[in-house]
């Protein structure tokens, strides 16, 4: 006791003293106490009031490190409170270890132990094409073991805290911060099971070449996270975002929070943990879906010995399939099961399932675009799209069909007349979801904003509803119901057909799609464009469209359109 005593007179003598000061001030500087602080431009991104000691902690670093040195000498639980802090002042203050009753946190070295992470990995379910939600896709961690049993793994999630079921009402609550975000670890065939099969949504996991320090790092400071939230935001303080942070305590020279201002879209955070030298391999892990329709292939192409065993194949994954969904009840689905799984017993064993991958994400456009273009109507056109991907674009990366854009502004600007806005859509969203054998989704599009129309601005709201269906492997086609809302200085409200065809190709994408609206005031427009992309490089790309309009009974106008799109 009394050693201890002179153990913290010594520490209250330094402390107090000016070079001890000014060591503490340099200290709460550093770049990694920012980190574990999730300190940027000036204060933590961190919200909830329990992860700082300090009642100025929030915003001021300084005195968040000297409360955390004081808690050291007085208050035993900061160990377990915040493990990655201690651990970071003991290297940086030996003083403080030489001086206290150091114990690790039992709780956490039991969790350290359970866990046993030997590899991490970064998950990237794709786009879901019918939930607007989450049209971006997701991203998420998983903590390997050396046991190689990947699906009882556990997975590190980020995500908004909410029992919303409306996408649109959660997509609007997400865009201004109205739910806590809040880490969690569960088992990762939870994850499979949300992704991956409910959601139908492809699964790449990228592993990441975490070594065992870093990855006890990354442990140690989500343990520190695990009662604690940040307001959410789906465009910056996101699911994706968030994971930064983790990687850049766990590798404190990684620059990856401060590449991301107004947006962190999934795809474009794990180029930069790409970039940053991060991953080492990716692999591709089937949507349900896909599973289920690559058997239906093999039940109607394979030899008569195998035709029934892949056939009962199908069986048990449309009925797990059902189960998931909610459809039926457990009792009646264990009951059903069983059976299945009986008479799949007594048939053949049927080869694996060899399903060609699509296109690695990494290797999509970036999700920012500007363009700039020139007509034969003597005219230039400036357009710029905060994100993400439309029907325009190139789908190498993507999940087809999906398109989902915000703020995307095109104004063009004729010789000796003022510039015109052509179009802002703040939120566009078109999600062509095809149709097969198995699954019969509806297709279905919404957009706000202003557009031109009869030679004024109006705002607008549109929307669509319809069908879609593949024509063969790159292409499908759509057909449409398309209501449209105009306001100027009174409602316009139209409706009509709308009809389009979609080719993909690794490096280029060509459409067709028109449309005959009939309007409110009386009068008539008919539309018809076809156009074609070609990537020029990795980022850069070639668009040329031609369209025709008219309206009513006016001649048609048809314009021949070139443009350059950059993305970034």
């Amino acid at each position: 006791m009394q050693q201890k005593g002179w153990g913290f007179l010594t520490f209250l003598f330094l402390f107090t003293s000016p070079l001890f000061s000014d060591n503490l001030l340099t200290l709460s500087k550093d770049r990694q106490w920012q980190q574990l602080l999730h300190f940027r431009d000036g204060k933590s991104e961190i919200d909830s009031p329990n992860f700082f000691l300090s009642p100025k902690g929030k915003t001021d670093a300084l005195a968040e490190l000297e409360a955390t040195v004081d808690a050291i000498y007085h208050d035993s639980q900061v160990f377990c409170r915040f493990p990655a802090r201690v651990k970071w002042l003991f290297k940086h203050l030996p003083i403080l270890e030489s001086q206290t009753n150091y114990k690790p946190c039992q709780p956490l070295e039991a969790l350290r132990e359970e866990y046993k992470a030997s590899k991490a990995v970064l998950v990237f379910p794709t786009a879901h094409i019918n939930s607007p939600a989450s049209m971006f896709g997701h991203s998420f961690l998983r903590l390997d073991d050396q046991s190689g049993r990947v699906l009882t793994a556990n997975a590190i999630n980020y995500a908004a805290k909410t029992a919303e079921t409306n996408g649109l009402v959660f997509a609007y609550q997400g865009l201004f911060g109205g739910y806590e975000g809040r880490y969690s670890v569960l088992p990762y065939y939870k994850k499979i099971k949300e992704y991956n099969h409910l959601e139908r949504r492809d699964i790449w996991e990228y592993t990441l070449n975490l070594n065992k320090d870093e990855l006890d790092r990354m442990l140690d400071h989500l343990y520190e996270l695990k009662d604690t939230y940040a307001d959410y935001f789906f465009f910056t303080e996101n699911c994706s975002y968030n994971l930064l942070w983790l990687l850049e305590v766990a590798r404190p020279d990684a620059d990856l929070v401060e590449q991301f201002h107004i947006k962190a879209i999934p795809i474009d955070t794990i180029r930069a943990i790409k970039e940053a030298g991060f991953l080492t391999s990716s692999h591709f892990r089937p949507s349900k879906s896909k599973r289920m329709l690559a058997l239906l292939k093999k039940s109607q192409t394979a030899s008569s010995a195998l035709k029934e065993a892949y056939r009962a194949e199908l069986g048990v994954e449309q009925l797990q399939l059902r189960r998931s969904e909610g459809r039926i009840e457990k009792k009646p689905y264990v009951h059903e099961l069983m059976q299945r799984l009986a008479k799949r017993s007594k048939l053949p064993k049927v080869p694996k399932l060899e399903i060609t991958p699509p296109s690695n994400p990494l290797l999509s456009h970036k999700s920012t675009r500007i363009m700039i273009g020139a007509n034969d109507a003597q005219a230039w056109q400036f357009g710029l799209k905060l994100a993400f991907h439309d029907i325009y674009d190139v789908d190498k990366g993507f999940t087809q069909g999906a398109y989902i854009d915000f703020f995307h502004l095109i104004v063009d600007k004729r010789k000796g007349k003022d510039a015109r806005l052509v179009k802002l859509d703040l939120v566009n969203i078109n999600s062509y979801a095809i149709r097969d054998a198995l699954f019969d989704p509806i297709s279905w599009g919404v957009a706000v904003g202003a557009e031109d129309f009869q030679g004024k601005t109006h705002g607008i709201l549109r929307g669509e509803v319809g069908v879609s269906y593949a024509l063969g492997k790159r292409a499908f086609g759509f057909a449409m119901l398309a209501p449209k809302l105009y306001y100027h200085d009174s409602l316009i409200a139209g409706i009509g057909p709308k009809i389009g065809l979609l080719a993909s190709f690794n490096k280029m994408k060509l459409g067709l799609q028109g449309e005959e609206i009939f309007y409110s005031d009386g009068t008539k427009s008919d539309h018809l464009e076809a156009f074609s992309t070609l990537m020029v490089g990795s980022n850069t790309a070639l668009n040329l469209k031609l369209d025709s309009d008219k309206i009513t009974d006016t001649k048609s106008k048809t314009n021949a359109t070139v443009s350059l799109f950059y993305y970034f």
